[in-house]
């Protein structure tokens, strides 16, 4: 497996591609550059290669006719396996057009096609002439030519901006971007977690992220003013500051809870608390008290010594505090995590107290199979800008509680590998449940995708309500003495999506939306593209590849299997995911949204439909 080859990598080596791999997938999968795939049939190492095409070649639609050259190239990668191609070839003579491929489906060497005299890596002379002997006439005229290693996913981004038309500053923030993702990444293959256990407390579980998102780009970025290397995302001081109560909205219980907080933190800092029925206490990130001192001027910081010390999870902005037990606290945090900054909207604010006490009770949820972390209240400083208001918000989430020998897991960090004192290439849920056989993978998937399907997929279904349900926004729950999966939590309630006519007409609500609210949508089929991405693309797409049963198609007919018991053949969903009319779904596209600049809107193109996908023959 390609994790185990790139695990045994030094860490500089093993983050550059890292990084480099997943921008190569983004830029292949959403279309951003063409490419295709050439078998190696004689190979030993690689099954064949994925030649990515230079940016000018996107304009030559739709069939390129004329032979291409090595100006023409914009990276050449060896693949262990094939990519996912596309069903139509359109006549395409270079290769086998590719519709998506993975940064697991690659081998940890990226390469570029130079003249002799380029500085730069070059390759031993076997393998260059095992990966140009399949670049040959009459479709490639690749002549006088070297193959060099392409180290740097800072090298792949400025080749592919070189001939573009874009703001100089946006390409160098991206590039920011990347170098962020590229030095925190390495910081954490230098020093990483170790694996939990099965018994471990869920905060472990979250701090427990070797690699993150898997495949955004910029999955490592942390990039904010003035913190340092050093700085401890994980534990965290959480501050308080007084606000009068007129320049704050709030839901919900929160003014009282919060106060209780700073009053006990007051306490142990042998400090008094004043109180007055004109301002309420908000609770601040400790790096974002100085952003909102100097943003809002009514706002005055408690004394530094009445304070509490947080645990973070795997999101950073959203913390536990054993001063607050059953809930947890979602700060506005000006750091830029992946390409995003990590503010919260007054939408959100709005939204998730109301929904979790009208709507939530109410949708078509099996109690047994799916809890959710209901949001009971919130606050958000009142502006005229709401640019400026995410900058000030805070959301109190309730914490799903664990019945006694019941493990709550981050779906997330179960899909990582790479934890200290494990074995290279091996995930944490192979490690942890023991699956070191074909038969126990097979068998935990199952279950797996089954009791996923019917946790997560009803209330789309049939109130028109999708959940954001990738692996970092999903608990697992597992009975620890039996080792089997019981159920599912979801989490986060602002990046749902609904349709609310379907919403309020199942329920017999009336439940309403702020204008301009992102996760209103027009209707109930506009609302599948966000649950596929978050539940099929990044969440068991990922577990299937890691426990082998991509390749083979074996995952994706047991999901096929479970969602067509699911769905009636009648309904939308089937239509759209099961049925021939569904090869192409609209899939999420990271840098496209990235080189638009926008992170709330979505950015949709054609991704393969991977539900209907049966597989390589032989594999």
């Amino acid at each position: 497996m390609s994790t185990t080859e790139q695990s045994l990598l030094p860490p500089p080596e093993h983050a550059a591609f890292a990084v480099s791999s997943r921008l190569l997938s983004c830029l292949v999968t959403e279309s951003l550059l063409r490419s295709f795939y050439l078998p190696l049939p004689q190979s030993r190492k690689a099954a064949g290669l994925l030649v990515v095409l230079t940016t000018s070649l996107i304009s030559e639609q739709p069939v390129i006719t004329r032979s291409l050259k090595s100006t023409d190239v914009f990276a050449i990668v060896p693949l262990h396996h094939p990519p996912v191609l596309k069903d139509q070839h359109l006549g395409d003579k270079h290769g086998l057009p590719v519709a998506l491929v993975d940064p697991l489906d690659m081998l940890p060497e990226i390469y570029e096609l130079s003249s002799s005299d380029t500085e730069g890596e070059s390759v031993d002379n076997e393998l260059s002439e095992e990966l140009l002997s399949v670049l040959t006439p009459p479709p490639w005229e690749i002549k006088s030519v070297t193959m060099r290693r392409i180290t740097s996913p800072l090298q792949l981004w400025n080749k592919f901006v070189e001939d573009m038309l874009m703001q100089d500053s946006l390409r160098k923030v991206i590039e920011s971007e990347l170098q962020s993702s590229l030095h925190w990444q390495t910081l954490s293959f230098e020093n990483p977690p170790k694996c939990p256990s099965l018994t471990s407390s869920p905060i472990e579980w979250e701090q427990s992220l070797v690699a993150g998102h898997p495949t955004h780009p910029m999955h490592r970025a942390r990039m904010m003013p003035k913190v340092p290397d050093s700085y401890d995302w994980y534990h965290p001081i959480i501050r308080f500051v007084r606000v009068s109560k007129s320049s704050l909205d709030v839901l919900g219980p929160f003014a009282k809870t919060v106060h209780d907080l700073a009053q006990l933190a007051a306490l142990s800092a042998g400090l008094s608390l004043s109180d007055s029925d004109e301002s309420v206490i908000m609770p601040v990130h400790e790096a974002q008290l100085d952003n909102i001192l100097s943003k809002f001027p009514d706002v005055e910081a408690l004394d530094p010594a009445i304070n509490v010390r947080a645990e973070a999870q795997c999101s950073i902005r959203t913390v536990s505090i054993p001063e607050l037990p059953g809930m947890a606290l979602k700060l506005a945090v000006g750091v830029k995590i992946s390409s995003s900054l990590r503010t919260i909207s007054h939408y959100t604010a709005n939204f998730g107290p109301r929904f979790s006490e009208e709507i939530v009770p109410k949708l078509a949820i099996n109690p047994e199979l799916l809890a959710v972390e209901t949001e009971p209240s919130s606050a958000v400083y009142k502006c005229a800008d709401p640019d400026d208001a995410k900058n000030f918000t805070a959301v109190l989430r309730k914490t799903y509680s664990p019945a006694p020998n019941e493990a709550v897991i981050t779906v997330a960090a179960l899909l990582e590998t790479g934890h200290a004192g494990t074995p290279p290439g091996v995930s944490a849920i192979e490690h942890i449940f023991g699956l070191d056989s074909v038969e126990k993978r097979t068998s935990f998937l199952d279950r797996y995708i089954e009791v996923a399907c019917k946790a997560l997929v009803p209330p789309l279904m049939y109130n028109g309500v999708a959940f954001e349900a990738h692996a970092q926004n999903v608990l697992a729950r597992f009975d620890t003495q039996k080792k089997e999966l019981l159920g599912f939590v979801v989490r986060d309630l602002g990046g749902l999506r609904i349709h609310p006519d379907t919403l309020n007409s199942s329920l017999g609500t009336n439940f309403v939306f702020l204008d301009g609210h992102c996760v209103v949508t027009g209707s109930v089929e506009a609302a599948y593209p966000k649950f596929y991405h978050t539940f099929v693309h990044n969440h068991l797409q990922r577990l299937i590849r890691l426990l082998g049963m991509h390749y083979n198609g074996v995952g994706w007919e047991m999901l096929r299997r479970h969602l067509t018991d699911l769905i009636p053949p009648d309904h939308g969903l089937h239509k759209a995911w099961l049925s021939p009319e569904g090869a192409f779904v609209a899939g999420k596209c990271l840098m496209r949204m990235r080189l638009q600049g926008v992170y709330r809107d979505m950015v949709y193109s054609p991704f393969p439909n991977m539900i209907l996908y049966k597989g390589v023959e032989g594999a």
